[in-house]
């Protein structure tokens, strides 16, 4: 073999395999209560972010209410361990409504669904996403 034809069959190979690293994620958000605003997602890959917010998320987004589930696709995620929090803005003002004791009046939720009384830790809610499988979490809101 010519050394171009080794480069060549070099650069294919990682060509492909850095497509291989990439991998999807389907989000599916439950018991919508009102169909109306926003559910606002964030993803975290580390426990400095989701836990104490130290670091931003991976991914973030907000997405309309149209029924009483919803889902988001992420895709070119690296494999890992990632955690999910999110809230429902019904009111679609950008920050998650609260009585005056500071509990939640809009819907809420972790992946692994836990959470029940208050946020669960990043080690409770990860969940493993893996190349080459389809990856998918469902959360139920609370």
């Amino acid at each position: 073999m010519t050394a171009i034809s080794i480069a060549s069959a070099f650069f294919i190979a990682v060509l492909f395999s850095s497509h291989a690293l990439a991998a999807d994620l389907t989000v599916t958000v439950t018991d919508i209560k009102k169909i109306e605003g926003k559910i606002m997602l964030a993803m975290y890959d580390n426990a400095a972010g989701f836990d104490e917010g130290e670091t931003a998320p991976v991914r973030a987004v907000a997405v309309d209410v149209d029924a009483e589930t919803v889902s988001v696709s992420f895709d070119e995620l690296e494999a890992g361990d990632y955690a999910i929090k999110l809230y429902h803005d019904e009111h679609d003002n950008g920050e998650m409504d609260q009585n005056m004791l500071g509990l939640p009046k809009e819907g809420y939720g972790f992946s692994g669904n836990g959470g029940r009384f208050g946020p669960p830790p990043f080690t409770e809610a990860a969940f493993a996403v893996v190349d080459d499988t389809d990856n998918t979490v469902s959360i139920t809101l609370r």
